[in-house]
């Protein structure tokens, strides 16, 4: 599959595709929730968006993650918390 090569870009040197891979994966997510489960899943996926969130390119990319984290955060049935729980600090942050 897809999930493990933009994995991979989430670190890549280029802020240009990092942003793209941020953005595959929110529409990834978004489109249903055994997608969304299957990006939360899988390995790396949540700590790249993170760091992206916490050393972002630019307004560009911080909105970007943000709104891939809403599509992991949102859906029927709803998300499992643990999965998650690695977010909501970094919500808490950016709210404030």
């Amino acid at each position: 599959g897809i999930l493990p090569h933009l994995v991979v870009l989430l670190k890549s040197p280029a802020a240009d595709v990092r942003e793209q891979a941020v953005w595959c994966l929110g529409n990834i997510a978004g489109d249903k929730s055994e997608f969304r489960d299957m990006v939360l899943t899988s390995p790396g996926a949540l700590e790249g968006l993170l760091l992206n969130m916490q050393n972002p390119s630019g307004v560009a990319m911080q909105r970007n993650v943000a709104w891939t984290l809403s599509n992991l955060c949102r859906g029927k049935p709803p998300t499992d918390l643990s999965l998650i729980q690695p977010v909501l600090p970094l919500f808490s942050h950016t709210l404030k």
